[in-house]
């Protein structure tokens, strides 16, 4: 019979012997590769791991608290598992050194607040579940300036309010749930619906959330509450602010340049910019308005050079930034890489990519080869963005290997390669079976997996560890050997196949006979 189940603390301490990572692993923790794993262990602190680890699993435990010390200098982790703990807080800027993190569960703690910018520097960040908590409040900046971030889930909380600016900065979102929550639909909730109307009309995202307050509006889907039922009256006009000014560019001609420009007021002042003075047309082709504000312009001439500023205006007025120059130059550079590709692990069936763009004039072409250097599979998972990285979508372990960014031009060309390790979780292939012997035999119990990494086979005893003496042996195939067998070796023993993306058990019964006993 297969089952999945955790490891047990004894063989959890055992194997975190046997597989030393490159710093020490932390005490009863199990370690591979750049994996730490701290299940079930009772911690109240966020042990110290290697800078190295791309996954720390601390599911299971009763860690109260976190600050920006409990994950300083973790640049590599992808994966953070904090779910089922009792963490009552999210600090300022906890997770700031975490650039690379892109899954990250804080669900089914007993968190009430989140400070603002609690979740800044995580710009890699895909998903973030905060579900299952007692959240109250979202006040400005608690989720925001997340670029990448595609899920939100914020469900079965006691959130009544949502501050302005809250949830900001979310060019990414495909999913957010809010319902099971306390929803006061009052006027300083009225900014959402058009929040999600806005996004809806771009695709995305799906969005769960109800009002749970008036009773007039009560559980109506908050993103059918029109203007006029917040019963707001009529706001306070408010100057616009510049939050954010545009800076000094220099730029290879044809390559793209970027002004930034954030403004606040009320009502939400309308960004436009200026060039040389005189409003910039942005009916050309290579001028865009990005939705925050940040003006793109692609294919840099030389007649773009000159002096940009950015106007924000409403009602109450319109302020200006200072000035910004933009300096084109039209050398000829070779390509040189301004992301390169870093290898990276991702489970079976999640996506991944490789990122890769490339500075130059004329602007590098970006072409993706794997191998030996054939080109990508005729796949639609595979797919090459905007900026020039490859995506996969739904890796298998097929997909694994060495994957290489060409940047050309007519000047010269670069490569640089990464690798993708597609993990998947243990099959046992060959299980054990339920064996009859007698006293003074030896036997044998086959236990055989396959897995991504390749799975470590260690043996148990009735869920304990396996006696020590020299009767018993795991050999090197995975088998457990027991020679000269007695009465008090007759019981059940577990075959756990593990590695870094989790455990299976396959468990067989000996049953042993007196000599001369009939079968």
């Amino acid at each position: 019979m297969l089952l999945g189940r955790s490891s047990l603390p004894a063989l959890v301490l055992l194997l975190a012997v046997r597989w030393h990572a490159v710093t020490a692993c932390p005490a009863h923790c199990l370690c591979f590769s750049a994996t730490v794993r701290c299940m079930h262990l009772q911690l109240l602190r966020v042990p110290r791991v290697s800078a190295h680890s791309t996954v720390l699993d601390l599911r299971f435990n009763r860690i109260r608290n976190i600050t920006p010390s409990s994950f300083r200098g973790l640049r590599q982790l992808t994966t953070l598992l904090l779910n089922n703990n009792e963490i009552k807080r999210v600090p300022w800027r906890t997770f700031q050194d975490l650039t690379r993190l892109r899954f990250l569960y804080l669900y089914k703690n007993d968190i009430h607040t989140i400070d603002r910018q609690a979740f800044y520097g995580l710009r890699s960040l895909e998903q973030l579940y905060l579900h299952f908590n007692h959240i109250e409040e979202l006040e400005a900046d608690a989720i925001s300036n997340l670029p990448r971030l595609e899920r939100l889930f914020l469900h079965n909380n006691h959130i009544k309010h949502i501050r302005p600016r809250a949830l900001q900065k979310l060019d990414s979102l495909k999913r957010l749930r809010l319902d099971s929550n306390m929803l006061v639909c009052d006027c300083s909730l009225r900014w959402l619906p058009g929040m999600l109307i806005m996004l809806a009309r771009h695709g995305g995202p799906q969005a769960a959330a109800t009002c749970e307050q008036p009773p007039e509006l009560y559980r109506k889907p908050i993103i059918t509450v029109t203007a006029d039922e917040f019963d707001c009256g009529e706001p306070t006009a408010e100057l616009p602010r510049i939050t954010t000014q545009p800076k000094d560019v220099d730029v290879s001609v044809g390559n793209t340049v970027y002004f930034t420009c954030r403004a606040e007021g009320n009502p939400k002042p309308e960004i436009v910019w200026l060039h040389n003075n005189n409003e910039l047309d942005m009916s050309e082709s290579r001028v865009n308005l990005l939705p925050d504000g940040t003006l793109m312009i692609r294919n840099a001439r030389e007649s773009d050079q000159g002096l940009y500023q950015c106007m924000a205006r409403n009602l109450a007025g319109e302020v200006k930034t200072q000035h910004a120059i933009l300096r084109p130059f039209s050398s000829p550079t070779k390509p040189s890489f301004t992301i390169q590709p870093q290898d990276t692990e991702v489970l079976s069936g999640q996506s991944v990519t490789l990122e890769c763009s490339a500075t130059g004039f004329p602007q590098p072409r970006i072409a993706w080869t794997r191998g030996n250097g054939s080109g990508l599979p005729a796949d639609i998972r595979f797919s090459i963005t905007p900026s020039g990285g490859l995506y996969i979508r739904n890796a298998s372990r097929h997909d694994a290997g060495r994957y290489t960014c060409h940047a050309s031009n007519n000047y010269d060309s670069v490569h640089v390669s990464a690798t993708i390790i597609v993990q998947e979780p243990p099959i046992i292939t060959l299980g054990p079976k339920d064996q009859i012997t007698q006293e003074g035999q030896m036997v044998e119990f086959h236990c055989e997996a396959s897995g991504a990494p390749s799975p470590i086979i260690a043996w148990t005893k009735a869920g304990g560890p396996l006696p020590k003496d020299r009767r018993h042996a795991v050999l090197p195939s995975g088998s457990l050997r027991i020679v000269r067998v007695g009465d008090l070796d007759a019981g059940s023993f577990e075959c756990q196949a593990i590695n870094v993306v989790g455990v299976l058990t396959a468990s067989a019964t000996l049953t042993v006979e007196q000599l001369g006993e009939a079968r």
